[in-house]
C-alpha cells in the first residue's frame, strides 16, 4: 500500500493526504458500527478502500457528459420552443436531465441507455453492471434532474439520443447503431412512459431499439402503497405515503416529507451494506460508490423538488393493465425477495411476473426471477449494488441472445 500511495503522490492520479484522511474516517465509522477489529482486518479494509478509489478514478475519467443534438425533423424544436407555455416556472434548459456516456472504442452496434430508480442516480446504480452493457456497445448514464423535473424534457433527450445512435453508421460493416433500453425500479416508469409517448407522438416508427430491460419494476404508486393498510409493511411503502400525503403547493410539507423519505431511504441502503462482510475483495465495487450514493441523502431541501416530483408522478399514474405495449424484445427481471419494497396486491408485479399476462404488454417479453446464490440472504427489489452478480448472470444470457 505504501508503494501504490507513493505511485499515487508521483502521478497525482489521486490527492493521497485527502484519501487517507477519508479512509481513517470510513474506518472509524466501521469500528464505531460494528466494534474493535483485528490488525488484519483494518488492513484489508484499508486496501480495498484504496483500490476503490483507484477504480472509481480510472472510470471517472472514461465518462463524459452527453447531450444529444435534435436532428432536422426533431419534435424537440417544437417542444422547447412552446415550453414557456405549459405554465412552468422554468426554462427547457433548467429541465435537462443529465446524461453522462461511457464509450466503447471497439466496433459495437448495441449501445445500452439506462435508467436509475429514485436512487442512486444513473453512474452509481449500474456502476456495478457496466460491463455486462458494455460488452455490446457504450453505456448511456442518465440522472434526473434534481430541481427542475420535467418528465417530458426526458422523453425528448431520449429520442433524440436514440435518433443519433441509430444514423450512427459502422463503416467497416454497413450496419445501423440500435440500443438497449435498460430501466430499474422507478426508471422503469419513465421507460414505460417513454414508449406510450413514442405511440401517441406517432413516433414509434421513427426510432429502432433493440431491446427493452425491466429491473423490478415499480409504475405507480399502487405498486408501493397499498390504501387499505394505515401502516405500510415496507420502508419503501413508508417512504413514498409520507410524500404523497403532503400538501404539493406548501414548500414546508415537502420538505418534511422529503426528509423522512430520505431517512428511511437511507436506512435501507446502510442496512444491505452492513450486511456484507466488509473485508472481502467483494466489498471493493461498493466502497468505490458508497461515498457518491450517500452524498444524495445529505443534499439540501432545496434540491430535493426533483425527486418529490417524481414521487408525485406516482401518486397520479394509472396502474398497469395488461394491453398492448410494445413488440419489441423484452426481458423482465423479478427479485425474489420483491416484497421487500412492492405491495401484495402490485399491479406491477401481477401483470408482469405472469408471463401470460405479460405477453399481452410485450408479445415477444420473457420474465425471469434473480434467486440468491446464498442461503442467508434473498436478492430484493432492485438489488443492483449488493446482488449486482445475481443480475449480470441473467443480463448476460439475454443480451448475447438478443445480439446473435
Amino acid at each position: 500500500m505504501r508503494w501504490i500511495c507513493k505511485a499515487l503522490q508521483f502521478s497525482r492520479f489521486l490527492e493521497v493526504e485527502q484519501l487517507r484522511k477519508l479512509i481513517d474516517d470510513k474506518l472509524g465509522r466501521i469500528e464505531r458500527r460494528r466494534g474493535v477489529m483485528e490488525d488484519e482486518a483494518i488492513a484489508q479494509i484499508g486496501e480495498n478502500l484504496l483500490m476503490a478509489k483507484i477504480a472509481k478514478r480510472y472510470i471517472e475519467r472514461r465518462i463524459r457528459p452527453y447531450q444529444p443534438k435534435s436532428g432536422k425533423h426533431s419534435p424537440t424544436h417544437a417542444f422547447r420552443a412552446s415550453f414557456g407555455e405549459r405554465g412552468r416556472d422554468f426554462s427547457y434548459e433548467d429541465s435537462l436531465s443529465p446524461i453522462y456516456k461511457e464509450k466503447h472504442y471497439r466496433l459495437r452496434k448495441n449501445p445500452s441507455i439506462l435508467f436509475p430508480g429514485f436512487l442512486p442516480d444513473g453512474n452509481e446504480a449500474f456502476f456495478l453492471l457496466r460491463k455486462c452493457f458494455l460488452k455490446f456497445g457504450s453505456a448511456y448514464y442518465v440522472n434526473y434532474q434534481t430541481r427542475h423535473f420535467d418528465r417530458e424534457t426526458i422523453y425528448h433527450q431520449i429520442y433524440d439520443t436514440i435518433v443519433e445512435i441509430n444514423n450512427r453508421q459502422l463503416k467497416n460493416v454497413g450496419q445501423q447503431s440500435q440500443p438497449f433500453l435498460v430501466a430499474t425500479s422507478f426508471g422503469c416508469n419513465i421507460l414505460v412512459n417513454f414508449l406510450r409517448w413514442l405511440q401517441e407522438k406517432d413516433l414509434t416508427n421513427k426510432v429502432r431499439i433493440a431491446g427493452i430491460v425491466i429491473i423490478s419494476p415499480v409504475l405507480s404508486q399502487a405498486d408501493v402503497v397499498d390504501p387499505g393498510l394505515d401502516r405500510q409493511k415496507t420502508l419503501v411503502g413508508r417512504a413514498v405515503a409520507h410524500l404523497c400525503e403532503a400538501d404539493e403547493n406548501d414548500p414546508e410539507a415537502r420538505s418534511k416529507s422529503m426528509q423522512k423519505a430520505k431517512s428511511i431511504l437511507m436506512k435501507m441502503f446502510t442496512l444491505g451494506r452492513d450486511m456484507i462482510k466488509i473485508e472481502q475483495k467483494e466489498m471493493i465495487p461498493v466502497f468505490a460508490i458508497e461515498d457518491e450514493v450517500l452524498e444524495v441523502f445529505r443534499k439540501e431541501v432545496s434540491e430535493d423538488d426533483g425527486y418529490f416530483h417524481r414521487f408525485m408522478q406516482l401518486k397520479y399514474e394509472i396502474p398497469l393493465t395488461p394491453t398492448f405495449l410494445s413488440s419489441i424484445p423484452t426481458l423482465v427481471l423479478m427479485a425474489e425477495a420483491e416484497s421487500d419494497v412492492l405491495t401484495a396486491t402490485s399491479p406491477s408485479y401481477e401483470v408482469l411476473a405472469d408471463i401470460s399476462k405479460l405477453r399481452k404488454v410485450f408479445p415477444n417479453g420473457t420474465v425471469e426471477i434473480v434467486r440468491s446464490l446464498s442461503a442467508t440472504r434473498k436478492v430484493t427489489h432492485s438489488d443492483l449494488i449488493f446482488q449486482a452478480d445475481r443480475f449480470a448472470h441473467h443480463l448476460d444470457h439475454w443480451l448475447m441472445r438478443a445480439t446473435s
